[in-house]
């Protein structure tokens, strides 16, 4: 009777139970990875949440940072056999050098995203976005103090294929306590942008100098509760179209202390420029949610 019962079972409902054990052990996996590495994921990079990497302590000399990694992999059906496939990787990371005058800020953020990898009857389709920014906060202690940064950005998603900035500016404290602080800074940059036109898939370049300005706060509500948040306001004036080119953007991260090492993290930021280089949506943004290793 058993070895009737078994061979009666039909070849489809075996491989399916295959195809599920596969996928139960990719989202185990990807639960282990997630857990240990930190899942506090960003699927747009647009903002730079500078704020994130900084600290105050009354020590100095030493490094400290966040860490973060990200895998996915799953389908939608397009088909009867015809399935969507993606596979994600997002890997970002905060260090910073705290010496006992300056502060020295690495901020790191890559996104990759790779649509019906294995299915051969449909063109790949891959979505890419990341960006390197250092900053210097020169004598960090003042209520007046001076920075330095330089930044690396691309967001094939969007048709940005490069963005190349460095300036310099003022920070000032408004006001900083132990428990909550609030900074404006401005500064001047110049700013190279290489966009790939959706509808001409021709190469766009622009070079403008630009204002630059931010708010951002911090505010411990409790032992295990911690809001940050940062708004940028760029502005420069293009001769190419005679008016000035915004952009304003935010983000904004609720932190739930879990423990010494992990912390859960939820999260919103979006950009919105009122003149685009290139035709593409105006107003993005991204809500996330994770977990952040902090060392």
């Amino acid at each position: 009777m058993s070895n009737e019962s078994d061979n009666s079972i039909p070849k489809t409902i075996i491989d399916r139970n295959y195809s599920l054990q596969f996928v139960k052990y990719i989202i185990k996996f990807s639960l282990v990875v997630g857990i240990v590495m930190s899942t506090s994921l960003t699927a747009n990079a647009q903002i730079l949440n500078i704020e994130r990497a900084r600290v105050e302590r009354d020590s100095a000399n030493y490094f400290t940072g966040k860490a973060g990694f990200n895998f996915s992999m799953f389908n939608r059906n397009a088909g009867k056999d015809n399935p969507n496939n993606f596979l994600q990787l997002t890997f970002n990371s905060d260090l910073a050098y705290i010496s006992e005058k300056h502060s020295y800020l690495l901020l790191n953020y890559y996104n990759y995203l790779l649509i019906n990898y294995d299915n051969k009857e449909q063109r790949n389709t891959v979505a890419s976005n990341g960006h390197i920014h250092f900053r210097a906060n020169l004598l960090r202690q003042r209520r007046l103090s001076y920075e330095l940064f330089t930044q690396f950005q691309t967001d094939k998603a969007r048709g940005l294929d490069l963005r190349t900035l460095a300036g310099a500016g003022v920070r000032l404290a408004v006001f900083r306590h132990e428990n909550t602080s609030l900074y404006f800074g401005s500064g001047l940059m110049h700013e190279h942008e290489t966009w790939q036109s959706p509808e001409t898939g021709n190469q766009i370049k622009s070079d403008l100098a630009k204002l630059t300005n931010y708010v951002s706060t911090r505010a411990v509500l409790n032992s295990n509760v911690t809001i940050e948040g940062i708004v940028y306001y760029q502005t420069g004036y293009d001769s190419g179209i005679e008016a000035f080119r915004n952009r304003v953007s935010g983000d904004t991260n609720l932190l739930f202390k879990l423990n010494n090492v992990l912390s859960f993290r939820t999260g919103f930021s979006c950009t919105f420029e009122d003149k685009p280089i290139v035709p593409v949506t105006r107003f993005v943004y991204a809500i996330t949610n994770g977990v952040q290793l902090n060392f």
